[in-house]
């Protein structure tokens, strides 16, 4: 009966909580019964009393009426720390009930502390047994002296500690200026903060120290300063407001020692954390150590270490041991986010041969100690179960003179090397987990004769998880210092350790390249240079486009002068976008031309659809978007300076500032990288609610007006994952300036013969500017003196720049890729004409930031919508070919397409018969023909045909595609096309021989050996030729022209072995031509078959990741062409006989082998290589038995002799996309801006083709004509067609 009444009080004090939560719902906003105390302070002063006596009495109940003490003894502590945390001193017998309850989980300190406030408060006496029995657990005498002290805020403790005391503190702050010298105890009650009034908080020797509960402020010197003989016990106390001049702890002396448990240390400026040092020995546990500007625990000068459980985090660098330090044990702790390395240790013991052979490079140079310690034999280190990840540079770095032993760590995603041994160091690493580090996994350096033992490790997905030695180097400083090489080598001896592949998949780019053109390689170099500077001048893509001409749409709308407005749609194609350039030149030139117009009721919709295959680049450029959008009003202010920049606004100005920063360097200013990531906090939420929406998840940030993924959802999913990537797993500039460091040699020749170079010296002569340009390379922008007045704040920010400007990492490898000579005076052609202001001498950045502040105005202005001139980006991922021939609707046209560069690699024709038909009348194509460091030697017109491959007349005349203007600037050649689909009346009256040698001569260079093809072309290149001309010629001319060319006299003829890639063009016909003339030609029967995609799997030697992904050691491009043989086997073996008389046919059927270019390669999983490609099922069927030979570029990375045949290869399905139309549409801007594209193609169900035509019956199954569904009616009546 009794103990139903213990339990029915429960149930009352609960209801109690209860009735005070529905009184309280804004304190208690969470569902815990528990309130936590960051809503303490919602509560009024007598509302906390009552909440802490209803908590008091849960406490008790459950106590009283515990069948199982220990289970609940968590809740218990939770009811009872809250109660006295909402009021200290309403239920004072919480505090004996706690130190019982500590005392039991053996938790000496904590019951220590709370049983002292419990005599304080007279709840028990000094006589009580269980104080005594706490008292005689501790190492140290308790003071007679207990006093509690509640005196106002700001008193000094100084008179207390004359004696030995033990001082209980209310809430409230006091101060101290008194050394301490004899045995003092200090526990606050509630937030107890004390702060120095002298030099240090607390400072002494020769006693005794036990803080407890305390928040120690420091104005000057250190927060406690303790020497030796001295012992320190902190347990619960926060050291977060430091003086930044010295690290907040400081121990020193040969019988000084600390204990430190369950603290934080924080903030402490440009100094470290924790100094031990002259033979004192430390005990850290469950500590935090964060945000300190130097090494979270220093250890030297003959002291040690104990250190278990603490969360060291966000500093300089994690644990630095050095200077003949005697001892560390780390034991599971977690080290992680540190700009430098997790823990360095340094036995200072470097070997004479090591210093000589690394005389001229920079080290750790030891400070001389101001007092006498033991020096110790060799520093010894011990390091177990701990975790050490995402470190700016190395997890571990050990070296010189010291034995090591680390077991059971996880060592990961650190900036450089997992973990780095050298210098004679004798290691035995055991058991440890280490893997995805940037560089290595275990990297043993030129060790001088120390022993390493490795055993029993996981090392996997590291860039390398152990680097070989290399004997040729070893040899050469043997030579070099006169030494024998074994004097330079490394016994490690390796046992039973398991090493999984060398960077696995998050290293690549896990991206499919369409099988519309020959494949490329889909994973990049292991140094892909990430082009995020554009390397050369941008220019308004829209600078000859008559605006009067451009038709209006049948939106419009009033305005409040009752005037009608009508809207005009102006889209721009930008493939290979690169960065931003063009867009900045666009806007600003077009908005400059619809000024001048003289029709002002119009407005002008901008549509930019940007491309990239790579989703670092489309990131980027929507993140420097946002920023753009997020400037102040650039209009100048009353308060603004006078000078350069008076006309305006001083915070714009900062703010194009911190924009050029983000576009243009590697390592910015704190402040830009806090806007950096606003911008891309910002745009991920909003990217992450526009995919949640389609999958029918509510949420509330939409997508900024300027951004829209109509044509591609998964690009916006892609850019999220990229947003992602930088959020969590930003490297430090720490890494940076080491990569930067290794790479100096060749950094300095490129400084010295490099186009930036160039561009620089050439911009300071013209601007008179006596400067360094070496300031300006290799992603550094010096901002002027000028830029920086332009707001105070800004002033100091410009000379620390130590933040990693993420945007420039590749993601998923997060490396800094960006090419190294990069430089935005090439993006930009700035103004050479301004005139001085003032006394201060203009710069380079001066003439730079005064081009692009009006550019960045009107940029800012189109994307709010506050111009006549609105622009909206639409990105869209994947390769330019793909993007342009299959997943933009058929009605989609453009008045400007740019494709950069990208001819250099995809080949000119490829471009041109793809990206022309998407042009709106009379508008224009660009293309970029780069890598010429002088102009053509040739006139303009043969250099442009000899990267064509083919006669202009010849292209104009089949195609209606006409050359119009090309000229040199800036290393590349500039050319301009436009497109025609109607053919003129000489090429329509053109014969038809005539008109099969033209497209003979396009055969002849797309099937000539890859060694001498123009990158990118492939047979499949004549299906998209046929394509525009069927299109544009009567077709009884195309019904004579394809029988021609396909007949004896015609391809087999004239374009050597082309019967080897007759079966390749066929497949491309009977998947993208659609016209009922072909399939009525004879000729052309075999064109009605099923057409299946493909997919091969095998295991290549010949791909090696770990060195730039060499093959054979010869470097592959990321752009490298991928080629198939298909070989008889038959033919083989008599070829290697020497009874096969002709190795191109076995008769006059068939030939030996034939070729497929258009592959698709994904070396994700490398080694494991897989391939896809299309073939007609029947052709399947029939070669199962051939041999499979596949080839990157000139190397072949899968052999004739390893026998793997087509019977291997599975098929992966029978849909693929279709090439869009390419007649000229109505350009109906309304069909355009409404129409969404399907990833799901509806195509015939027996062909395979294209098709809109629904099965009448059931509504669900295409058919493309009417022969198609009666050969499919048996089979579709009885399988899938219900009424």
């Amino acid at each position: 009966m009794e103990s139903i009444n213990v339990t029915n009080s429960f149930e009352i004090y609960m209801q109690e909580l209860e009735r005070f939560q529905v009184k309280h719902p804004k304190a208690f906003k969470t569902k815990s019964a528990v309130l936590p105390e960051s809503s303490f302070s919602l509560l009024l002063s007598k509302d906390c009393r009552e909440l802490s006596t209803i908590y008091f009495h849960l406490a008790k109940a459950l106590i009283e009426n515990d069948i199982t003490p220990e289970e609940n003894q968590p809740q218990v502590l939770d009811y009872l720390k809250t109660s006295i945390g909402l009021d200290a001193m309403c239920n004072k017998e919480a505090y004996s009930i706690i130190a019982k309850i500590y005392a039991t989980k053996n938790n000496q300190m904590d019951a220590y502390a709370n049983v002292l406030i419990a005599v304080a408060l007279g709840e028990i006496s000094r006589e009580d047994e269980f104080f005594i029995q706490q008292c005689k657990r501790m190492p140290f005498p308790t003071p007679r002296d207990i006093r509690r002290h509640n005196i106002a805020k700001g008193v000094s403790i100084d008179p207390f500690l004359f004696n030995d005391v033990v001082l209980i503190l209310e809430h409230g702050t006091y101060t101290i200026m008194m050394p301490i010298k004899i045995n003092i105890v200090i526990i606050g009650i509630g937030e107890v903060t004390i702060k120095n009034s002298g030099f240090h908080v607390f400072s002494g020797s020769d006693s005794k120290l036990v803080l407890y509960n305390i928040r120690v402020e420091c104005i000057q010197g250190h927060s406690l300063f303790m020497t030796t003989p001295t012992q320190v016990f902190i347990d619960n106390c926060w050291f977060t407001k430091c003086s930044g001049a010295c690290p907040p702890i400081c121990i020193l002396g040969c019988k000084a020692t600390l204990h430190m448990n369950k603290c934080v240390v924080a903030n402490s400026g440009n100094h470290g954390g924790i100094l031990i040092e002259t033979d004192s020995k430390a005990v850290i546990t469950n500590c935090e150590l964060h945000h300190i500007g130097k090494n979270a625990i220093e250890l030297r000068y003959g002291s040690s270490l104990y250190a278990e459980s603490n969360d060291i985090h966000h500093t300089k660098q994690g644990i630095l041991t050095w200077s003949d330090a005697d001892k560390i044990e780390l034991i599971d702790n977690f080290i992680h986010n540190n700009h430098g390395e997790g823990v360095y240790v340094n036995g200072n013991r470097e070997p004479a041969l090591s210093k000589k052979i690394n005389s001229s490079q920079p080290r750790h140079q030891m400070i001389p100690s101001s007092s006498s310690y033991t020096i110790p034999q060799k520093t010894s280190a011990i390091l177990q179960k701990n975790r050490i990840l995402k470190n700016g540079t190395f997890g571990v770095s050990i070296e010189n003179g010291v034995n090591v032993q680390m077991e059971e760590n996880e060592i990961a995603y650190n900036g450089v090397t997992g973990c780095i041994i050298k210098g004679g160091v004798n290691a035995s690493i055991f058991n440890n987990i280490i893997h995805n580090n940037k560089t290595y996994g275990i990297e043993i350096g030129v060790n001088y004769n120390g022993k390493v033992v490795v055993e029993n490790n996981h090392l996997y997905s590291n860039r390398k998880n152990m680097p070989e030695f290399d004997d040729k180097l070893l040899n050469i400083l043997a030579k070099k210092f006169k030494v024998n090489m074994r004097q330079l080598y490394t016994p490690v001896k390796m046992i039973n350790n398991k090493i999984g592949n060398d960077s696995d998949g998050q290293n690549f780019v896990d991206f499919n390249v369409s099988s519309n053109r020959p494949g490329i390689h889909i994973f990049y170099e292991a140094k892909p240079y990430l082009y995020a500077i554009g390397n050369t001048y941008g220019f308004n893509l829209l600078k000859d486009l008559d605006i009067g001409a451009i038709p209006e749409t049948s939106t419009t709308k009033t305005t409040f002068c009752n005037l009608k407005v009508e809207n005009k749609n102006v889209s721009v194609f930008l493939g290979g976008i690169g960065d931003l350039r063009n867009i900045v030149e666009t806007v600003h030139g077009f908005t400059m031309l619809f000024e001048n117009y003289t029709e002002k009721c119009n407005n002008i919709n901008l549509r930019f659809i940007i491309n990239d295959f790579n989703p670092t680049v489309l990131t980027r450029d929507l993140i420097l978007l946002e920023m753009i959008n997020r400037l102040p009003d650039p209009k100048k202010s009353s308060t603004n300076l006078k000078g350069l920049y008076s006309k305006w606004n001083k915070d714009f100005v900062a703010g194009v500032v911190e924009i050029l920063s983000v576009w243009a360097e590697k390592i910015i200013d704190a402040d830009t990288y806090r806007k950096l990531s606003n911008s891309m906090h910002s745009l991920m939420e909003s990217l992450e609610n526009n995919i949640n929406t389609n999958n029918n998840i509510g949420y509330n940030k939409k997508l900024p007006p300027w951004i829209s993924f109509k044509y591609s959802s998964n690009t916006a999913s892609f850019i999220s994952q990229t947003l992602r990537y930088w959020k969590e797993n930003p490297p430090t500039s720490a890494a940076l300036n080491w990569n930067v460091n290794q790479l100096e040699n060749i950094t300095k020749k490129l400084r010295d013969f490099s186009p930036e170079a160039e561009r620089l010296k050439y911009l300071k002569k013209c601007c008179n500017a006596d400067e360094d340009i070496d300031k300006y390379t290799f992603c550094q922008l010096p901002i002027s003196i000028q830029a920086q007045s332009c707001d105070d704040k800004y002033k100091t920010m410009y000379s620390s720049h130590n933040e990693a400007n993420v945007t420039m990492l590749t993601v998923p490898t997060m490396e800094y890729d960006v090419y190294p000579g990069s430089c935005i005076f090439r993006a930009f052609q700035i103004t050479t004409n301004f005139s001085q202001s003032g006394d201060q001498p203009l710069t380079l950045y001066d003439h730079l930031l005064t081009t692009l502040l009006p550019k960045f105005a009107s940029l800012r202005a189109s994307l709010h919508g506050t111009l006549s001139v609105r622009m909206q980006v639409i990105p869209i991922l994947g390769d330019v070919i793909d993007i342009l021939l299959c997943h933009l609707p058929s009605s989609v046209r453009f008045n400007a397409i740019d494709c950069s560069n990208l001819a250099d690699y995809i080949s000119l024709l490829n471009i041109l018969l793809v990206a022309a038909p998407r042009l709106k009348d009379n508008s224009l194509l660009t293309l970029q023909l780069m890598k010429l460091r002088d102009p053509p030697v040739k006139p303009m017109k043969e250099f442009v045909e000899e990267r064509l491959g083919v006669s202009l007349d010849v292209l104009a005349s089949l195609t209606g595609i006409t050359f119009t203007n090309a000229y040199y600037q800036d290393y590349a050649v500039y050319v301009t096309w436009n497109f025609n689909i109607i053919c003129k009346a000489k090429d329509d009256k053109k014969k038809t021989d005539m008109l099969m040698m033209d497209v003979i001569s396009v055969a002849n260079i797309c099937c000539t050996a890859h060694a001498d093809r123009i990158k990118g072309l492939s047979v499949n290149t004549l299906v998209r030729l046929f394509q525009i001309m069927i299109t544009r010629f009567p077709e009884e001319t195309m019904a004579q022209l394809l029988q021609s060319l396909f007949a004896s006299e015609g391809f087999k003829k004239y374009v050597p072995n082309f019967v080897m890639h007759l079966v390749e063009l066929k497949t491309f016909m009977t998947m993208h031509l659609s016209s009922s003339m072909i399939l009525k030609l004879e000729e052309f029967k075999d064109l009605k078959v099923s057409i299946a995609r493909y997919t091969m799997r095998w295991k290549t030697d010949k791909l090696d990741k770990t060195e730039i992904f060499s093959l054979e050691n010869v470097k592959v491009h990321s752009e490298a062409e991928i080629w198939l043989q298909l070989i008889n086997p038959i033919s083989d073996y008599r070829k290697k006989k020497g009874k096969g008389r002709n190795n191109n046919t076995l008769n006059d059927q068939e030939p030996t082998r034939y070729y497929f270019d258009s592959i698709s390669l994904n070396a994700t999983e490398a080694p494991i290589i897989t391939i896809s490609f299309h073939l007609p099922v029947p052709f399947y069927d029939a070669h199962k038995d051939w041999v499979l030979e596949c080839n990157i570029g000139s190397t072949t990375i899968l052999t004739a002799a390893k026998k793997l045949t087509l019977s291997e290869a599975t098929q992966k399905n029978l849909n693929h996309y279709t090439w869009v139309n390419v007649s000229k549409n109505e350009d109906n801007s309304e069909t355009e801006e409404e129409e969404s594209y399907s990833e799901d193609i509806k195509v015939c169900k027996r062909c395979k083709r294209k098709s809109s035509s629904v099965c009448s019956k059931c509504k669900s199954v295409y058919y493309c004509s009417k022969d198609c569904q009666k050969e499919d009616w048996n089979r579709h009546k009885k399988e899938d067609c219900v009424k």
